[in-house]
């Protein structure tokens, strides 16, 4: 039977280099990279300790009998996969895979699947005391009202260690109660900074009509000038060419690397500096 189902999956994926079983009816594939596919799935079958819940956000793949989940894809759906199969060897005594767990699972896939692990809770303490009020900008990432009316942004580890630079993080403030994975906490003059960053990885944030683009790039000037200019230089001379970057690391030479004025940090006169977009 199961040579039967890796044959099945073999024809609808590729050729599975790597197959392992991670708990009853839960199957690891390494699917060889072709040009029209290839990766690293998970594959559930009908009798899986797999829940309808996680169930439901798996493919089903032609007449193979299972649902089938892209590692890494964005969709989030396998990180809920792996967390219930780290859940069933927690709760059966089985060792776990080393440097995993099922705290860094959850932690980790909150901020893909809030819909099934729950969104980031909002800190109620920060370096300037704690939380009278917050207003969400993105799943993990808060801006906050304190006691002694500061107004913080708030981060959350895995959000902060995955999309800020190591720079700004060694900016950031933290609370020694919340550990290592906790959050990360910058006030308006070094947020600025973390706001842009968060930006070129999550640009839906401007949609929100919580940000005003034009009043933070004013604040990146006002408040951080030598990375506004750092940050244009590297504009300029086409280091955020992502694409032509990887095509220059594939060994297109001839490739010349191209930066662009309209993403250039610009200052745009009389908008001030407030660049979030309420409590105004």
């Amino acid at each position: 039977m199961r040579d039967e189902l890796l044959n099945l999956l073999a024809h609808e994926l590729g050729e599975i280099h790597i197959w392992e079983e991670e708990c009853p009816g839960v199957l690891y594939l390494s699917v060889l990279p072709t040009i029209d596919c290839g990766g690293e799935y998970y594959a559930v079958t009908e009798h899986a300790p797999i829940s309808q819940e996680v169930r439901a956000m798996g493919r089903r793949l032609g007449d193979a009998p299972v649902l089938v989940c892209q590692i890494g894809a964005e969709d989030g759906a396998w990180a809920a996969v792996e967390y219930e199969i780290l859940r069933y060897k927690t709760m059966h005594g089985l060792p776990l895979p080393e440097r995993t767990s099922l705290r860094d699972s959850a932690l980790y896939g909150a901020e893909l699947r809030p819909d099934y692990f729950g969104a980031y809770p909002v800190p109620f303490l920060t370096p300037w005391g704690y939380t009278l009020r917050h207003r969400l900008l993105d799943n993990g990432v808060y801006w906050i009202e304190t006691e002694q009316c500061m107004e913080v942004l708030a981060v959350c580890y895995p959000v902060w260690d995955g999309d800020l630079s190591d720079g700004l993080q060694k900016v950031g403030q933290r609370l020694e109660m919340e550990g290592e994975q906790g959050y990360i906490y910058f006030l308006k003059e070094s947020a600025c900074i973390a706001v842009w960053e968060l930006l070129q990885i999550h640009p839906a944030l401007i949609s929100t009509g919580l940000i005003r683009k034009p009043e933070l790039m004013n604040a990146i000037w006002e408040y951080q000038p030598d990375y506004a200019l750092g940050y244009n230089a590297q504009e300029q001379a086409g280091l955020h060419d992502v694409l032509g970057l990887l095509l220059y690391a594939l060994g297109a030479e001839d490739r010349e690397l191209e930066g662009s004025p309209q993403d250039m940090i610009s200052i745009t006169p009389d908008v001030g500096t407030n660049f979030i977009g309420f409590w105004r």
